[in-house]
């Protein structure tokens, strides 16, 4: 699904020509009452998308809106969106499904695009698909900078990759927290009106989960119903204990489903070695693209890899591999430990190759140093921060998170708590709202895997707990994001055709 990063270039050169009659007023039919997808005006105001082979039938557009909603002088940024038109012709449209892919910093239109049109794809003879690409991703105004740019990072201890974040925050300078949730959410509401829609179906994906409570907090009243996937609440951490207890759960539900291994031998021989690589380390040179680097496989690397592993989608075959190294090294044969962990560092590498327009790093960022909970307080130093850091790191009981140790558990890769230590202080940061906020009385459908130690069972049960009227399901055999999955699909769509049943 993800394009090379020439043809994205291209695409969003290309999509820079859209009719200006896009921004931010409706286009076609001015003046219509909203209704539940484009009229057919509306739609002939939209151009043929530019490098979208996937979607083939889809109309793109662009409005501009502020980039701060709150500061005029900040000027505006551009966001575009893809329109998938039902195909059923000879009766009303039913709706419109309106998709985010997660990230923060993944493009909705050109990277999920067409997975989402094939996980939909029995909806959409009635309803319309809607992707947005959120500010400073893909085609809206894809947003960089130099500190992150490039797969290099994955190669750094965790110290300099922290240093680099906060580096990336002061090269952002003033737009650091122009890419909160809540105006991404802005930004959605003003691409339905444009469009003059009414209600939507709205479907989180990972991050998902985050923005589309937040969009249904702020506009309850042009939400039709919210599915979540791989979900998490507003207001709860969930990098914690949660994670770690499902790392235990999902590794002994592999074993015991392929009957290849013992989950409990595999979580004894994972400890053993973490320990042993945090009293003695190794270096561990990995090629990436013509250039060696040299990695340190510690407790931090190790457990960071092992988290991936169960972070994603499944991948069964990885985590039998797991098992397989780990008792490799318990027999004093680390060989496999380290090819694993290679493999690993150049999959992530390759994800961060793509660029700000099929993956922003520096939005993801931007986004999560904003929004997300914190151990400390921006209006501190650094130093101080760092101390309040540690000090709610030491309340945690090593216990609670076998076989890792808390203090790798917490900063593992992709999912590191004090990733944001060295950000620039933004007195605006918070979540997009707070605890015992008023949501919709709407229907709202939860979807987690019970392999998934990104976003556990236990995380979207909290997810599902914001809104008076949910409905969780446990996907077996599902890891992160079990819409992707055959049975998460199909409660979707189910869901989604029908919330009140």
């Amino acid at each position: 699904m993800i394009m090379s990063k020439a043809r994205l270039v291209a695409a969003l050169a290309a999509v820079a020509a859209v009719a200006a009659g896009c921004a931010g007023t409706p286009v076609g039919s001015a003046g219509a009452e909203p209704g539940p997808t484009v009229t057919a005006d509306t739609l002939a105001a939209l151009v043929e998308c530019p490098q979208l082979p996937s979607l083939p039938t889809a109309r793109c557009g662009q409005i501009t809106v502020p980039r701060h909603r709150g500061r005029p002088a900040a000027g505006t940024i551009d966001i575009a969106f893809a329109l998938v038109p039902h195909t059923d012709t000879t009766r009303p449209g039913l709706g419109t499904v309106v998709p985010n892919p997660g990230g923060p910093g993944t493009s909705a239109i050109d990277v999920s695009g067409g997975a989402f049109a094939e996980a939909l794809g029995p909806l959409l003879d009635r309803r319309d698909l809607l992707l947005i690409d959120p500010r400073g991703v893909g085609r809206s105004t894809p947003l960089s900078c130099p500190a992150l740019n490039g797969p290099t990072r994955v190669f750094v201890p965790l110290r300099r990759q922290r240093e680099l974040i906060g580096e990336c925050g002061r090269q952002l300078g003033d737009r650091m927290d122009e890419y909160a949730t809540t105006a991404v959410a802005d930004d959605i509401d003003a691409v339905r009106a444009t469009l003059s829609l009414d209600r939507l179906d709205l479907l989180g994906v990972s991050y998902g989960t985050y923005l589309m409570p937040a969009y249904a907090q702020r506009y309850p009243r042009h939400v039709r119903s919210v599915t979540l996937s791989g979900a998490y609440a507003v207001n709860v951490d969930t990098t914690g204990v949660v994670g770690a207890a499902a790392f235990r759960r999902a590794m002994g539900l592999v074993c015991r489903r392929t009957g290849r291994c013992s989950g409990e031998q595999v979580l004894t021989d994972l400890g053993t070695l973490l320990r042993r690589l945090r009293e003695h380390p190794e270096n561990l040179d990995i090629t990436y693209r013509g250039t060696r680097h040299r990695v340190v496989l510690d407790e931090w690397q190790m457990t960071s890899v092992a988290g991936r592993l169960f972070s994603s989608r499944p991948d069964t075959r990885a985590q039998l591999e797991l098992a397989a190294a780990v008792a490799a090294a318990r027999k004093g044969d680390r060989g496999p430990v380290r090819d694993l962990v290679r493999g690993s560092l150049l999959a992530a590498a390759d994800t961060y190759s793509y660029g700000p327009a099929a993956l922003s790093d520096a939005q993801q960022w931007a986004t999560s140093c904003h929004d997300y909970l914190r151990d400390f307080d921006y209006a501190d130093t650094v130093p101080a921060r760092i101390r309040d850091y540690d000090s709610a790191l030491a309340k945690e009981n090593d216990a609670d998170f076998t076989p890792f140790s808390a203090e790798a558990w917490t900063s593992r890769a992709d999912f590191d708590a004090g990733a944001c230590l060295n950000w620039p202080g933004d007195p605006s940061a918070r979540p997009p709202f707070g605890p015992g906020a008023t949501m919709p009385d709407v229907p709202v459908l939860v979807l987690n895997g019970d392999l998934d130690a990104n976003t556990p069972i236990a995380s979207g049960k909290a997810a599902a707990a914001q809104f008076p009227r949910a409905r969780f399901v446990e996907v077996a055999g599902a890891g992160h994001t079990p819409a992707s999955t055959p049975a998460g699909a199909a409660a979707m769509v189910e869901f989604i055709r029908d919330p009140r049943a």
